[in-house]
């Protein structure tokens, strides 16, 4: 199974966690602006659009865990290698 396809599946899980304390997938669905059948597709690992699924993710407020994730990645990322500076060079007197 692909990296991509697990976490589809983890994500899934973790949304029928957080919403089935509370609302049914119908509710859900509404409050988000989709159907039912879209919160499903969310709980069973399938592919759905990144926007839909960050609204599902924000109203469960599990967003921001995720958000904390990625923005750490991308420092890591846009944090340039710095090379190592030379010694500092010794300078001589002049007095021949």
């Amino acid at each position: 199974m692909q990296k991509s396809q697990t976490l589809l599946k983890t994500i899934g899980k973790l949304v029928v966690a957080s919403r089935a304390a509370t609302m049914d997938q119908t509710e859900l669905g509404q409050r988000v602006g989709v159907g039912r059948n879209t919160i499903s597709s969310i709980e069973n690992g399938k592919p759905v659009n990144a926007e839909t699924l960050f609204k599902v993710l924000e109203h469960l407020e599990l967003i921001d865990d995720l958000q904390i994730a990625i923005e750490k990645k991308l420092d890591e990322q846009s944090n340039p290698l710095s090379r190592k500076s030379r010694k500092d060079t010794q300078e001589l007197d002049n007095d021949f």
